[in-house]
């Protein structure tokens, strides 16, 4: 029988310390970069994607957007004469589009209520068109980088204005409550994210509140 799956390939490309988000701490880390493959009989064949780069905690394993090294990386030798990467800030309809696709993928499958939410509020948010093919495509990118909500946030609430903090937590609240109830993970990760974009319980409450107003 021909068994046809992705393998996710991932190699070392920089090594060092850094203070992990998560741990709170000064752990270690490996700046890795994966490809997603095509497999036949679970052999790796073909190479489907390009590199994306991650940062790995060897302490707590969590994942982080490579910018998390700009500010908070001790010095260490590297490996096969890798450079550091590079850490222009992204833009802002990048950060949602990138918010959205984890809220999306955090409970294992994607709905088509979501993936109709999903693409309205961008639209709406940023008056750009998003295909379904760029949505899925940012929720592949997501899985390959094995980042999740809170790890993502770490790193791009400083990069973010208070505006545009709220309009990430509506992006992940209409996602969330796509189906008609929020599960209790999703409901977690919108929790951590208050604290994660330093925003008060109202303004907070407010925003959730307001996420209708996106979806007319």
């Amino acid at each position: 029988m021909l068994v046809i799956g992705t393998f996710d390939w991932a190699s070392t490309r920089l090594r060092g310390m850094f203070a992990c988000p998560n741990c709170e701490s000064t752990e270690s880390f490996r700046l890795r970069a994966s490809r997603p493959f095509l497999t036949l009989y679970f052999i790796p064949v073909l190479p489907i994607g390009g590199l994306h780069e991650y940062v790995e905690c060897s302490n707590c394993k969590s994942s982080f957007e490579p910018v998390v090294l700009t500010n908070h990386m001790v010095p260490a030798t590297g490996s096969g004469g890798s450079t550091m990467p590079q850490t222009n800030e992204a833009p802002f309809e990048i950060d949602l589009l990138t918010i959205l696709a984890l809220m999306m993928v955090e409970d294992g499958q994607v709905t088509e209520g979501e993936i109709r939410i999903a693409r309205r509020l961008f639209e709406n948010m940023t008056e750009e068109n998003l295909t379904r093919e760029d949505l899925g495509k940012a929720c592949s990118q997501v899985q390959v980088k094995r980042l999740n909500t809170s790890n993502f946030l770490a790193t791009a609430a400083p990069r973010r204005t208070h505006d545009e903090k709220l309009l990430m937590v509506q992006a992940m609240f209409g996602v969330a409550g796509a189906d008609g109830e929020i599960s209790p993970g999703r409901m977690s990760s919108m929790v951590r994210a208050q604290q994660l974009l330093g925003l008060d319980e109202s303004e907070f409450q407010l925003a959730v509140q307001a996420t209708s107003g996106w979806l007319t």
